[in-house]
């Protein structure tokens, strides 16, 4: 089995998407032999509220609940935060929490994430922190947003241990600078997605990090699904590892089946 613990749907404002409903996301999961997806909005990065997104996304979600799950967006510092949250896990069914500072113009240090953290983790959401969309380098000049830091989801892991912190679009460089504390922190994970090199990179991170704080995800529609499944495959870690990587540290993660 392969989870994708990185997948989006919905509308992008800088590009028009082929693939953007729930549906079409699950073509992409076939082509690329994957069986289920945790799946945000991405309107979420954009709307005024993200209840909106969230909303727009979950039918679709919830009409193929046997393969996709929703990852809510929520913003700490919208007013209301707390009715979304409650929504996304009681009416939408959300396996977890998506967090975007940097395009929601927030620290993660900032004392409103503290109380989400703390809020979610007392509803047993786990919080993806999610670091960037897509490469900076691609975003048009008069909308440069730049990355999260990655050890400000680190730290704020740390700071609660009862929430399950999973990092999402880190770079290579990023993750194995965390290696340390991803080793040493029984709450926190990685996905993949954001690790697009060099050679072997997986192998890599598993050896610094260990292969069970890694999630496999593809980052579906604004990157290729079967990269990311191949960039797994051609490792030389054992086959035990690698299924971890690709769906048994996921459905652990967020408790799907």
């Amino acid at each position: 089995m392969i989870f994708d613990a990185c997948a989006w749907a919905g509308d992008y404002p800088f590009g028009r998407l082929r693939h953007r409903t729930a549906e079409d996301i699950l073509r992409l999961m076939d082509a690329a032999g994957i069986e289920r997806a945790l799946v945000s909005p991405l309107q979420g990065a954009f709307y005024r509220l993200c209840s909106e997104a969230n909303e727009e996304l979950s039918p679709g979600i919830a009409a193929r609940a046997d393969r996709l799950s929703l990852a809510a967006v929520i913003n700490p510092c919208s007013p209301g935060w707390q009715d979304d949250l409650q929504a996304a896990q009681e009416t939408m069914g959300a396996q977890a929490v998506r967090v975007i500072p940097s395009y929601h113009a927030y620290s993660l240090s900032d004392p409103r994430m503290g109380e989400l953290a703390e809020a979610a983790a007392g509803v047993g959401l786990p919080v993806i922190v999610t670091l960037r969309l897509e490469d900076e380098r691609g975003h048009p000049p008069a909308f440069q947003v730049p990355a999260a830091p990655a050890a400000g989801a680190a730290r704020l892991a740390g700071e609660h241990p009862r929430m399950k912190t999973v990092i999402s679009m880190a770079r290579f460089g990023e993750i194995m600078a965390l290696a340390p504390e991803m080793a040493g922190l029984a709450n926190l994970w990685t996905d993949i997605a954001g690790a697009q090199g060099p050679a072997m990179c997986v192998e890599k991170l598993a050896e610094a990090a260990g292969a069970g704080r890694l999630l496999f995800g593809t980052g579906l529609p604004l990157q290729y699904a079967l990269p990311a499944r191949l960039k797994v495959e051609v490792t030389d870690l054992l086959d035990k590892d690698k299924a971890a990587i690709l769906a048994g540290n996921a459905r652990g993660v967020f408790a799907v089946e």
